[in-house]
């Protein structure tokens, strides 16, 4: 809505005013004299024109501007999780008011990695999780939620189990053996999502079912060099990449570099139609967020960019560019948390406001984002694992 302008109402009533005395001497002269002092300094300032050199109109507000989510310092917000005795804090991971990482001997900085530890952020308490124990070398990046904790049971060279904790009876169980590599599993609700190496040169799409312990088999990759993306799973919606065509094929893999994006709905009772489109780049580590797809156009190095398609109609958007030389990142609510330049920054999707989470003074890399939570470590001091930041954000 306009503002009104008070600054003309003043104008025109000062200078009716003043010409009270000319009528009452100049007789006809002064009055035609009157009336044209009238238009020059009130009809046409109603109009538009100069008021007079002895004041200056007041201009119109403009219409206010919505205030950026982001700011460029949002620093403050970082709070040291100091209260967390454990020398050595490993792939923390926040959900909810709850980080859990793995660790050892809390008074060792380069303990054998064997337990699995919450750290409740309003209690400031650490629970070491009794039901989880090591069968192998050590312990590798944990997720939870409120029912369940995934984690990796790692062999020391290769190999290892992909492994689950019922939070409600306290029980453990492997939802699958691997050979190589170290699989990156994502956790949504009773679901678990992770791409497997099964062989040489084939690669296994799974999804599990935590409370029936039933896995399905998505996807079958066959020496397709897209295979070192990670799946990613939302509350909504499973993405991830693949050769362009595909999900046309019966058996093998498609031998092309075209990336296309598959995106696969969320619906209870079964699964919507698969979205498919091809963003025009490289694709690596697809995530989703609402109708927000990020991820990176080369394999995770300093001249990666950060890239994001939003949902078009029955597609989603030629994507654009967030940042430049982007390390890692994790999605929250409504926005991704990155590392850039060994700093953590912010970039929400609303808006496209950024600002930089971690301080000026210190070099950080993002651990983990969830909800309005980002968790980072402070790696000014190269070789500590257990300096962890966490921040609440808008």
């Amino acid at each position: 809505m306009r503002r009104r302008r008070p600054g003309i109402r003043r104008a025109s009533r000062m200078r009716a005013s003043t010409l009270v005395p000319l009528f009452k001497i100049g007789g006809l002269v002064v009055l035609g004299i009157g009336i044209v002092l009238v238009v020059i300094f009130v009809v046409v300032p109603l109009f538009g024109g100069s008021a007079g050199t002895d004041e200056t109109l007041a201009e119109a507000t403009p219409e206010p501007t919505a205030t950026p989510i982001a700011r460029p310092d949002m620093t403050e917000l970082g709070k040291e999780l100091s209260a967390i005795v454990h020398k050595s804090i490993n792939d923390p991971y926040v959900f909810g008011s709850e980080i859990s990482f793995t660790t050892g001997n809390q008074l060792q900085s380069s303990p054998v990695i064997e337990s699995v530890a919450v750290y409740d952020i309003n209690t400031e308490q650490t629970t070491i999780i009794e039901g989880i124990n090591k069968n192998y070398a050590f312990l590798f990046e944990p997720k939870h939620n409120d029912d369940y904790i995934i984690y990796l049971d790692c062999k020391e060279e290769y190999g290892g189990a992909v492994c689950a904790y019922d939070r409600n009876t306290g029980e453990k169980f492997v939802m699958r053996e691997y050979l190589f590599g170290k699989p990156k599993v994502s956790l949504s609700g009773d679901y678990a999502l992770w791409l497997q190496q099964t062989g040489r040169g084939t690669d296994r799409l799974y999804l599990y079912q935590l409370s029936t312990r039933e896995s399905v088999e998505i996807e079958v990759f066959v020496n397709t060099k897209f295979a070192v993306s990670a799946p990613y799973m939302s509350d909504t919606a499973i993405v991830y990449v693949q050769p362009e065509g595909e999900s046309a094929l019966l058996d093998g893999s498609r031998d092309t570099d075209v990336a296309e994006i598959c995106v696969i709905p969320l619906r209870e009772g079964g699964d919507a139609q698969r979205i498919l489109f091809r963003p025009g780049t490289y694709v690596y580590d697809p995530m989703i967020e609402g109708s927000n797809i990020v991820f990176l156009n080369s394999n995770r190095d300093h001249n990666s960019s950060l890239m994001l398609s939003t949902r078009e109609g029955e597609g989603f958007s030629v994507p654009t560019v967030i940042a430049d030389r982007v390390l890692n990142y994790y999605l929250g609510d409504g926005f991704v948390a990155y590392t850039k330049d060994e700093a953590v920054y912010i970039y929400y999707f609303k808006d496209g406001s950024t600002g930089r989470i971690s301080p000026e003074t210190s070099r950080a890399l993002l651990s983990s984002a969830n909800g309005k939570s980002i968790v980072w470590y402070d790696t000014t001091e190269l070789g500590i694992a257990n300096v962890v930041y966490h921040a609440q954000v808008p």
